[in-house]
C-alpha cells in the first residue's frame, strides 16, 4: 500500500516518466517532472521489470538527482546497482579470459551486443547495463574453431543443453567458463534465420569492424551503424517485437545511447534503410527510431519519416500499455492468424507436440 498522499501514476505515465529520467544527455522528451510529483515505487517496478534499474541509478547519480528519490526506492536502486556492478566485474573477467585464450590461438574475437558495454569508453553509464551472457563472433576464424579452443581450456556445456540442438542455430551451444560465472555464445551469423541473411551478414560486420586493444589483447567491435542495426533488428525482427505489443526498454535505451554518441552522427540513415526497405524491414527500424523519439525525446534522423506500419506499431504499444486486460485476446488472435502458416512449416507440428507433451507429462 502506498503512503497517504503519494502520487499514483498510470502505466503510460510511468513509461513516460522513466523515459524522461533515462533520456540521453541533450534529449528532452517533455518538461521534466518535479521529483515530488513522480510515482517512484511505480517507476522502480517498471525499471526492475525491464532490467534498467542499475542504469536508472547510475543516470540519477550522474545528474545529481538521487537526493530527490524516496529513501526506500533509492536504497533498492543502490543495492541493485551494487549487485549488477559485481556481476559485470565477473563477466568482464570471463570476457578477458576468453579473449586471452582465443588470442593465444591466433583468433581475434568480434564482440557483439552487451559484451561491448564491458569495455571502457563506451556510452555514458554503459557499465551499469544488465546482461546475461557474452555474445561473440570471430573476426578471423569460424565459430567452431573458437569453440575447440575454449573446450580445450575447460569451457563446458550446461547440464540441460544438448549441443546437437544448435547445429542449425545462428550461434553454437552456450559454453560455460570453468568457474561457472558466465557463458559465451559464439555466433555463426549475426541474426537468426527470421531475418534474411542479406540484412546484416557476418561478412559485412567483419569488413567494417574496428580493432581495439584491451588490456593487451586484440579484439574487434562492429562499426557504429552495424551496432545500431544489430540492436534494432535483434529486437524488431529476431524477437518479433515490431508486430507485437512488447518493448524491451533495456535494448531501446542502449540504442538511444549509441545514437547519441558523436561517432553515430555521421550515419546516413536513408542510405542505411534503403536495402532494408528492399527486404521489407525498413519500417521495423523506423518504428524503433520512432519509439526512441517518443520515449526519450531523441530526434528522428534527418530525412527519416516513419510510415503507416511504424506509426501503427507505436500506437499499438501505447494502446496495450493503457489497456493491458485486452492483451490475452490480442495474443490469441495473433496465434490463430499465424496457425495456417505454421501448419505448413515442416517440423512445426512435431515440435509443438513435443512441447505440449513436456507440459502435460513433465515426468514422462
Amino acid at each position: 500500500m502506498k503512503p497517504t498522499g503519494q502520487p499514483v501514476a498510470s502505466a503510460a505515465q510511468l513509461w513516460r516518466d522513466l523515459g524522461a529520467l533515462l533520456a540521453p544527455a541533450g534529449c528532452a522528451p517533455g518538461p521534466p517532472a518535479a521529483e515530488q510529483s513522480l510515482d517512484w515505487p511505480g517507476i522502480y517496478r517498471l525499471a526492475a521489470a525491464h532490467l534498467v534499474s542499475p542504469s536508472l541509478y547510475a543516470v540519477l547519480d550522474a545528474r545529481g538527482r538521487l537526493d530527490a528519490v524516496p529513501v526506500p526506492v533509492r536504497d533498492a536502486l543502490a543495492e541493485l546497482h551494487r549487485l549488477n556492478a559485481a556481476r559485470n566485474a565477473r563477466l568482464r573477467a570471463v570476457l578477458h579470459d576468453t579473449v586471452r585464450l582465443l588470442n593465444a590461438a591466433g583468433i581475434e574475437p568480434l564482440l557483439l551486443k552487451g559484451a561491448i558495454a564491458l569495455l571502457p569508453d563506451q556510452y555514458p553509464q554503459a557499465g551499469a547495463r544488465m546482461m546475461s551472457d557474452l555474445d561473440l563472433a570471430l573476426y578471423n576464424a569460424e565459430a567452431e574453431q573458437g569453440e575447440a579452443v575454449l573446450r580445450a581450456a575447460g569451457y563446458r556445456d550446461a547440464d540441460n543443453v544438448k549441443p546437437a540442438g544448435f547445429r542449425c542455430h545462428h550461434h553454437l551451444a552456450p559454453l560455460f567458463h570453468p568457474n561457472g560465472d558466465a557463458y559465451v555464445e559464439l555466433h555463426r551469423s549475426i541474426l537468426t534465420s527470421r531475418a534474411p541473411a542479406a540484412v546484416l551478414s557476418l561478412a559485412q560486420v567483419r569488413a567494417a569492424a574496428q580493432p581495439i586493444t584491451w588490456m593487451g589483447k586484440r579484439l574487434w567491435v562492429p562499426a557504429p551503424a552495424h551496432r545500431l542495426l544489430h540492436n534494432a533488428l535483434h529486437q524488431q525482427v529476431q524477437d518479433d517485437v515490431f508486430r507485437s505489443h512488447r518493448r524491451s526498454l533495456r535494448q531501446l535505451h542502449e540504442f538511444a545511447q549509441l545514437r547519441a554518441l558523436p561517432t553515430a552522427a555521421a550515419i546516413d540513415w536513408p542510405e542505411l534503410l534503403a536495402p532494408l526497405d528492399a527486404l521489407g524491414l525498413g519500417e521495423a527500424v523506423r518504428a524503433y527510431l520512432l519509439a526512441s523519439a517518443r520515449l526519450f525525446g531523441q530526434p528522428l534522423p534527418p530525412s527519416v519519416q516513419p510510415g503507416r506500419a511504424a506509426r501503427r506499431a507505436e500506437r499499438r504499444f501505447w494502446f496495450f500499455v493503457a489497456h493491458p486486460r485486452l492483451l490475452p485476446h490480442y495474443n490469441q488472435a495473433r496465434r490463430l492468424r499465424n496457425l495456417p502458416r505454421r501448419l505448413i512449416t515442416p517440423g512445426w507440428l512435431p515440435a509443438k507436440m513435443r512441447y505440449l507433451g513436456r507440459q502435460w507429462f513433465p515426468d514422462a
